[in-house]
């Protein structure tokens, strides 16, 4: 008998996971799982391989919110696709088992993050925390409550990143009420609302509200040395404001978490939208940080950036994933009045968007149009095989802010942003026709009053 590759702790893997995947070692463990690092020999690439404890699935009723857990996960495994939330491309589960194959990000988890000696620059956690808020309102949007938000199920990627993982806790409003976890999770992360039944997105705000709160000081805002201690805190204890802890955090901080750590639902952030906002505001406060030249030369925030671009009317048809990587391929900066983006004459490379502020566009000369804020242009030669030269220039009236899409890049991006991208140049052409068509109409009328 041939027997069953086994994990480097001796453990028989399951026959359907044997076959794909070569276990390299293990990288993590808890009370109902194991993580390797494996490679899946179908895709050609590293993986991160959690596998259920089999006890779970064989023993008492004490199990049965464990195995509730990794049924709902597995269940939601690939039905969210957002940028920051860990990618899972194969799942499973059988009489005694359940696995998933989730993409491998080596930086680990945030809790490192949340040691006072240890904490983050307050811009990166803001960006950090924004992007989490991003990926709970796609989740949101698409029926799922996390209401397990913490920093270890949050997956560091890079500076001023990261993405959220483990929905075993999962509301999911697609499933039968006799299938969902109504009793795992984090106490010191929980809600108000959670302790007595109640679910709602508005906890997931409270959750990364505390997240947020130790990020920045490495302290929970509520604790105690036993769960009824905590759970009283979090009912009737008073926050300590942020500069009890740290002195140089501004006020703005301390009014963003009173309005995520509201007692009451009516107190707190309704929803997703406002809370973004709100980040986003912090985000570029604290980005612009300094002397007041450095603020104005300051980037924008990747936060402020998607917080402005998802409401342009414009970009309404890129959805998240595509609205982020927009930002990731493009480059941004704040201007002064007077800088010229494209020359009369010049090659033609990449396309802009005038995001704030005004932009004169000259051709020998003289005047042939204003751009205002919220403006795409530079945009028809990418369809073009050999780019013609710039026909015009474009320089800016006041202080802007201009983002820059290289053509190079744009056709290395994504196939769905790049149809997409196509699809907005397009109507943009076809707008700027009619309007041209609609002047010239006007001419001939003005100058043939009789004509037909």
């Amino acid at each position: 008998m041939i027997s069953l590759p086994t994990t480097p702790s001796g453990k028989p893997l399951p026959a359907s996971v044997a076959q794909r995947y070569e276990i390299r070692c293990e990288v993590g463990h808890g009370a109902t799982s194991v993580v390797y690092l494996a490679w899946d020999t179908f895709a050609q690439r590293e993986v991160a391989l959690k596998i259920a404890n089999p006890q779970i699935f064989r023993g008492s009723d004490e199990q049965e919110p464990m195995r509730k857990a990794w049924l709902n996960e597995v269940r939601i495994a690939g039905s969210l696709n957002h940028p920051y939330i860990v990618d899972v491309f194969d799942a499973g589960f059988g009489d005694d088992t359940a696995y998933l194959a989730m993409e491998y990000l080596p930086g680990g988890t945030m809790a490192p993050y949340v040691k006072s000696d240890n904490l983050k620059p307050v811009a990166e956690v803001l960006e950090i925390v924004y992007k989490c808020a991003s990926a709970l309102d796609y989740a949101c949007r698409a029926g799922v409550i996390h209401r397990d938000i913490k920093p270890a199920n949050l997956q560091y990627v890079a500076p001023g990143e990261a993405k959220v993982c483990d929905f075993g806790a999962a509301y999911w409003s697609r499933e039968d009420s006799a299938t969902q976890v109504m009793d795992i999770g984090s106490i010191a992360y929980m809600a108000p609302e959670i302790f007595r039944g109640w679910v709602t997105p508005q906890a997931d705000i409270y959750a990364l509200g505390v997240v947020l709160h130790q990020l920045l000081t490495g302290q929970r805002p509520f604790d105690g040395p036993e769960q009824a201690s905590l759970m009283y805190q979090i009912l009737n204890g008073e926050r300590q404001p942020l500069r009890s802890f740290r002195a140089d955090l501004p006020e703005s901080l301390n009014v963003l978490l009173d309005k995520m750590l509201a007692r009451s639902l009516e107190d707190r952030f309704p929803d997703w939208a406002s809370t973004l906002a709100a980040l986003a505001m912090n985000c570029a406060r604290a980005t612009r940080q300094g002397t007041p030249a450095a603020a104005v030369a300051a980037p924008p925030a990747e936060a402020e950036l998607y917080d402005q671009l998802r409401c342009l009317a414009l970009l309404r048809p890129l959805n998240d994933a595509q609205l982020w990587e927009l930002i990731r391929i493009s480059r941004w900066r704040n201007v002064p009045a007077g800088t010229k983006l494209i020359n009369e004459g010049n090659e033609a490379r990449s396309c802009y968007l005038l995001l704030k502020g005004e932009a004169r566009v000259t051709r020998e000369h003289k005047l042939i149009a204003m751009l205002d804020s919220g403006s795409l242009f530079g945009e028809l030669a990418f369809a073009e095989d050999i780019p013609e030269r710039r026909a015009a220039s474009v320089v800016t009236t006041g202080d802007s802010t201009i983002g820059k899409w290289n053509y190079s890049r744009l056709r290395s991006a994504s196939p769905g942003l790049q149809s997409k991208m196509l699809e907005i140049f397009f109507r943009l052409a076809a707008m700027r026709l009619r309007q041209s068509d609609e002047r010239y109409l006007r001419l001939y009328r003005q100058y043939n009053p009789g004509g037909g």
